[in-house]
């Protein structure tokens, strides 16, 4: 499996060479959460983010490969930057692979495993504050089908949205770096989600690179009707931008994903965030030089 630890491991090797790598701020338990930034600082930014729901930590593994490719491949055309912040919830993944030992609480021990009815935390989906970090943003909050207004291991909304300091940073270094798209990787279903309320001339702009995805992983397009609450729904409908949630390894896998299928997962999706970011910054160029501005285009 692939760990907090391993994570902070894989930094300090893309530092010695040169990568750029930092925080975007700090977990319910004070952890960092980190992100590495490769590309050209031009302002044509992407976000790509992972293991929000703590027992889908392969997909921080996935980011990490996919920031890992572009460093090594530096001669692809790249038309932009791409920040990776490869383990959205350190604190729920953590528990998730190692149960609650780590925490020094024992005031949070107990009240995690009164919440999770035993010790196995291996299917772990929320925070360390029994938070879904995936439905506390401020988009249709608390309106979700399946949402529940109480504690829990997974589908708990919070007391407000962005209550969770891991929304608040991730809302916060998404505002102050305007990212031109958002990618959120999560496992699994072969999946990819797209829409939320979007105008109809976004609706089509949006479709677009969804379909480009799927052209380039194999999975299928899909409507996350009553689901609301996500970063990508948060993005779409605060920041007008393309944003799309990628369920990546087939359903037939139980939870937790086994690694031992990661090797199709990252042939599928190591070169999607450069093909998109590329191709929605020369539809950008496009519009200004017919004299559109981008944002206003949106």
């Amino acid at each position: 499996m692939f760990g907090y630890k391993d994570l902070l491991h894989e930094l300090e090797m893309f530092n010695r060479h040169g990568v750029e790598v930092g925080s975007i701020g700090e977990s319910t338990l004070s952890q960092r959460i980190p992100y590495i930034f490769v590309g050209n600082k031009n302002g044509n930014y992407m976000i790509v983010q992972g293991a929000i729901h703590a027992r889908e930590h392969i997909t921080a593994l996935l980011c990490l490969c996919q920031a890992k490719y572009l460093v090594k491949n530096n001669g692809l055309l790249n038309l932009g930057g791409i920040y990776f912040i490869p383990m959205v919830n350190p604190d729920g993944v953590r528990l998730c692979q190692e149960g609650a030992d780590f925490i020094e609480d024992k005031d949070k021990v107990r009240f995690l495993q009164s919440v999770n009815n035993g010790t196995d935390f291996s299917l772990w989906k929320a925070n360390a504050n029994a938070v879904d970090l995936n439905i506390n943003f401020d988009a249709e909050w608390g309106k979700g089908i399946t949402n529940v207004f109480e504690p829990a291991s997974e589908n708990y909304v919070g007391k407000c949205p962005e209550s969770e300091r891991e929304t608040q940073a991730l809302t916060r270094f998404t505002l102050a770096v305007k990212p031109l798209v958002t990618l959120s990787y999560h496992c699994k279903g072969e999946l990819i989600y797209w829409k939320f309320r979007q105008a109809a001339h976004r609706l089509w702009r949006d479709k677009r690179y969804a379909d480009a995805i799927s052209r380039v992983t194999g999975y299928n397009l899909a409507d996350s009707r009553g689901s609301v609450g996500g970063y990508k729904d948060w993005c779409v409908s605060m920041l007008k931008i393309p944003s799309f949630t990628v369920e990546v390894g087939n359903d037939a896998f139980g939870h937790p994903y086994p690694y031992t299928q990661f090797e199709d997962i990252l042939k599928r999706n190591e070169d999607v965030p450069r093909r998109l970011l590329n191709s929605i910054v020369k539809d950008k160029e496009k519009l200004e030089k017919a004299g559109i501005n981008w944002t206003l285009s949106i």
